[in-house]
């Protein structure tokens, strides 16, 4: 057996491996040493939607013996599983917990927006759910949702204040505050329950004040000085009564209807979106829900194992990766798509002139500054629309970018070709631009079947062990026949980016600048160097000023939130294309590859609306 042979198989296997060890760990710590079970679960609620959602069962948690429950609820363009820090270490503390996908949400049902805040976007269904459990205390059962999970909480407060015998004692707002993403304060409508803030200092979208023209007028990091807090401190009455300076960390306590009813605000100091990625943040969830419920296993806040399963759900991911790159080149031995592969040796061109390192460099500041400049712009101007074709705002969003930028490299590789290919006798076939028609359509054939062994992969780990590949907000994950239809709407836009790129990348810049290693490592980094700027630019600006640098619009404040699992899968995208270039000398193969598992990882990890038009929350 040929050596490059060999490699490609023990690659392969090496992939599935960690996708294995990432299954059975994930399952083993997750179960807590099968100590919790967890149910999987979709059922209609009383408004007439589904809902998803997974119930986590305790042992301890029996008829005999009711627990306390927490339901966890994701926020916007997210789904259950980035809860699952606080539903892990919840659960290990004796807590039956439901982790839920709000509307539109994961495998929850999508619904028209006039629909979509019916039973507080499902959260009220979610309530009365865990109420009917006969292993549930029903006098202690609580919410925690990050960003629009906790405001989508507050709605369920206000439907449960209509009910005799309300069901909902507790809140905790992760990244939240009394409002909701209609607009609706719901300050003064807790009553007796207690309530509790993880109000970050840096907070993207929470926690400032604004004039009439919505110029912010205290930043967050300010917010323990302002009525605001003490308001809520002083359970929503007059901040004249107020006595002394809002204290952060310290629970406030006052008898309410005969209840004690607690009001605690934490200051972590991180971003928005990291509050789903923090054991200081879970510390506080397991603190609040000790004080106000009691754990029926208390376990110290610093006492947290979610950070294992983190650890294994990014082997999984690694090996998913390894899968999309080792998997085609394997394919490539069999008699059917033997023909893909390259007939003599790929090897990296020589630059023989400085005329040659000017256009490398040259046109790679030159995309770059275009990405970053055409993303701008287009998160100012297309973020939240939505149409009936296309009903995901985020994948439009990203996907037009895509094509942009897909759009620009073309211009830029006519451009090399016309004024220095040419002159250098660049052939177009010699370096795989132009393909022999049969190989087009065997090509697309290998592409689709390598991208749905690797969801079968993923659903595998779903169906035996309850898990997936993730590594925060960068996950691979089951979803529901309804998302690969709208992702086949997204493929074009994302076919455009991902198959020029690689042309660019492997038929043009292919050569010995910065040796074998380096030069990938180049065209990766300037893949996602723009992001990783506006990224910094964001975060620099905000932790320096007090004050997102790209303004307080909501398209601009998730300008930078929204890049977070870009930047990983453009370089990671860049090598698994030369890895499958080297091997084919074909770029449009790892370009298809790319182009259709990262529009399916995208259409199932974000939030879907039935309604064309323009959806912004208006509490931002």
């Amino acid at each position: 057996m040929k050596p490059k042979k060999k490699m490609s198989r023990i690659m392969l296997c090496v992939a599935l491996a960690l996708c294995l060890i990432s299954m059975i760990g994930v399952s083993l710590i997750q179960t807590d040493g099968h100590q919790i079970e967890i149910k999987q679960m979709t059922w209609e609620t009383s408004a007439g939607h589904q809902i998803a959602a997974d119930l986590w069962i305790p042992s301890n948690a029996t008829q005999e013996t009711p627990a306390p429950a927490v339901i966890t609820i994701e926020g916007w363009y997210n789904n259950k599983e980035m809860q699952d820090l606080y539903t892990l270490e919840l659960a290990r503390r004796g807590y039956v917990v439901l982790t839920m996908d709000l509307h539109g949400h994961g495998n929850s049902e999508s619904l028209p927006q006039d629909e979509l805040y019916e039973g507080a976007v499902g959260v009220d269904g979610a309530v009365q759910l865990v109420a009917s459990l006969p292993y549930v205390d029903t006098s202690r059962i609580g919410i925690t949702g990050h960003s629009s999970g906790g405001t989508a909480a507050n709605m369920a407060v206000t439907i449960d204040n209509e009910r005799e015998q309300p069901l909902i004692a507790a809140l905790l707002h992760q990244a939240a505050d009394w409002q909701d993403d209609t607009g609706g304060d719901h300050s003064g409508e807790y009553g007796s329950r207690s309530v509790g803030m993880i109000a970050s200092e840096y907070d993207d979208f929470y926690f400032g004040t604004y004039d009439e023209e919505g110029n912010m007028i205290t930043t967050p990091r300010e917010f323990m000085e302002t009525d605001n807090a003490k308001k809520f401190l002083n359970f929503n009455d007059d901040v004249s009564t107020f006595e002394g300076e809002a204290q952060a960390g310290q629970f406030y306590e006052r008898t309410i209807d005969g209840k004690e009813a607690y009001r605690i605000i934490y200051r972590p100091t991180c971003i928005h979106p990291a509050v789903t990625f923090s054991t200081e943040c879970v510390g506080y969830a397991v603190d609040f829900f000790e004080q106000v419920f009691g754990a029926p296993n208390p376990l110290p806040a610093s006492n947290q194992i979610w950070p294992w399963k983190t650890v294994f759900n990014a082997l999984g991911l690694v090996g998913i990766f390894m899968f999309l790159a080792s998997f085609p080149i394997c394919m490539l031995d069999t008699g059917f798509f033997g023909s893909l592969k390259a007939k003599t040796q790929v090897k990296a061109a020589q630059v023989k002139d400085k005329a040659g390192i000017v256009w490398f460099f040259g046109l790679l500041a030159v995309s770059m500054i275009f990405s970053a400049v055409c993303y701008v712009f287009i998160m100012r101007h297309l973020y939240s629309v939505t149409t009936s074709v296309f009903p995901q705002t985020g994948p439009l969003c990203i996907g037009v970018w895509s094509a942009c930028c897909g759009a620009f490299t073309l211009i830029l590789i006519i451009l090399y070709q016309q004024l220095y290919g040419k002159k250098h006798n660049v052939s177009l076939r010699d370096i795989g631009v132009m393909l022999p028609i049969k190989q087009i359509g065997k090509t697309i054939l290998l592409a689709v079947i390598v991208v749905a062994c690797a969801f079968g992969i993923v659903f595998f780990a779903d169906y035996f062990f309850q898990s997936d590949f993730r590594l925060w907000v960068l996950a691979a994950k089951v979803f529901e026949s309804d998302k690969v239809m709208i992702a086949l709407r997204y493929l074009p836009f994302f076919l455009i980016y991902y198959v020029m790129n690689s042309v660019s990348i492997n038929c043009f810049n292919y050569n010995k600048i910065g040796g074998e290693a380096g030069n990938i490592i180049i065209l990766g980094m300037a893949n996602s160097l723009p992001c990783i700027v506006l990224v910094a630019v964001q975060y620099i600006g905000f932790y320096t000023t007090g004050v997102p640098f790209w303004g307080l619009a909501e398209g601009e404040r998730l300008l930078a939130i929204w890049l977070f699992p870009v930047i990983a899968l453009l370089f990671i995208a860049a090598v698994i294309s030369r890895i499958i270039y080297k091997k084919t000398a074909n770029p449009y193969l790892a370009g298809c590859i790319n182009a259709l598992f990262i529009v399916m990882i995208t259409c199932s990890n974000t939030f879907t609306s039935l309604s064309a038009g323009t959806l912004i929350a208006t509490t931002f």
